[in-house]
């Protein structure tokens, strides 16, 4: 693989082995397995957050003697972070 650089007005021309290639293709991949290991555990923590938020806002109205005010926030709430695909939540 060859490689070209331009800094100015001249051009660097790298030639990779296939060693070194070989090591830069599983650093890279390293780091891919690591970003995508790190996003997945992420939206397993949002979806079990939603399914604690739901499970409150169902269960509080039957806690609360008929008081239902607090479920009309959470139970939207944990199904939006069950449902949604976007990063809503810090962690």
């Amino acid at each position: 693989m060859i490689a070209q650089y331009n800094i100015g007005s001249e051009a660097i021309k790298a030639v990779y082995t296939y060693e070194e290639w070989l090591k830069e293709y599983n650093r890279r991949e390293t780091k891919r397995r690591i970003r995508q290991r790190t996003e997945h555990l992420y939206y397993m923590k949002q979806r079990l957050s939603g399914t604690i938020m739901a499970a409150i806002g169902i269960v509080m109205p039957f806690a609360l003697d008929g008081d239902a005010t607090f479920s009309l926030i959470a139970l939207p709430l944990g199904i939006f972070l069950l449902l949604t695909q976007e990063k809503v939540m810090i962690f």
